[in-house]
């Protein structure tokens, strides 16, 4: 595939796979389609697929995934600055979001290290309690993660991904890359997630 086609195959997979998800149980579904780096750095014909493919979806593929099941869509990032033209598409989707419990969230032009920094400087400096800090992150109004699956077989984060929010998280690192990540891929993600015991320092 070309670089813009891996990307066409990558958003639609978001699709099913949230939607395999929610079928699963899961509330929140959380996918990072783009550091800022991905966007600054990268050819521009590549950025153009990268931020096209998710217009599309966000115009089309996702209305269906949303109104199936009440899923509100809520996208987090530096979006607005660096990839503007994202506003319409964003706002699509946020029109026909339903109520939840079950939500659908984009990390768009998202670095962790950013949300710390945005947090920390909202706070100037003061001795914030863990709560107090929680509130000033970007994805403080979000749970903690329970389980972050990275495709490609690479064993490491990038860009502090959800740095805060991953503090207790399990991580999985198929070697699938995400277009061909499936639903049975999933649900073994899943079954070794509910079969390891997490004592959380007790």
């Amino acid at each position: 595939m070309t670089p813009e086609e891996g990307h066409e195959a990558g958003i639609a997979n978001v699709g099913r796979i949230a939607n395999a998800a929610f079928a699963a149980g899961t509330e929140i579904v959380s996918f990072w389609w783009g550091s800022p780096a991905n966007l600054v750095e990268r050819s521009p014909s590549e950025v153009q697929g990268i931020v096209g493919s998710l217009e599309r979806f966000l115009q089309r593929g996702a209305d269906g995934l949303l109104e199936r099941h009440g899923a509100r869509f809520e996208a987090v990032g530096r979006w607005r600055e660096i990839t503007p033209s994202l506003g319409p598409s964003v706002a699509h989707a946020a029109s026909v979001s339903g109520a939840g419990p079950h939500r659908l969230v984009l990390l768009m032009a998202y670095d962790g290290r950013d949300e710390l920094r945005a947090a920390a400087d909202m706070l100037r400096g003061g001795g914030a309690d863990e709560g107090e800090f929680e509130r000033a992150l970007w994805t403080g109004h979000l749970p903690p993660v329970d389980l972050l699956i990275r495709t490609g077989g690479e064993p490491h984060l990038s860009a502090a991904f959800l740095l805060w929010r991953l503090a207790n998280a399990q991580l999985a690192f198929p070697d699938a890359l995400w277009p061909a990540f499936d639903a049975d891929m999933l649900a073994a993600a899943y079954a070794r997630y509910a079969a390891t015991e997490r004592r959380f320092g007790r």
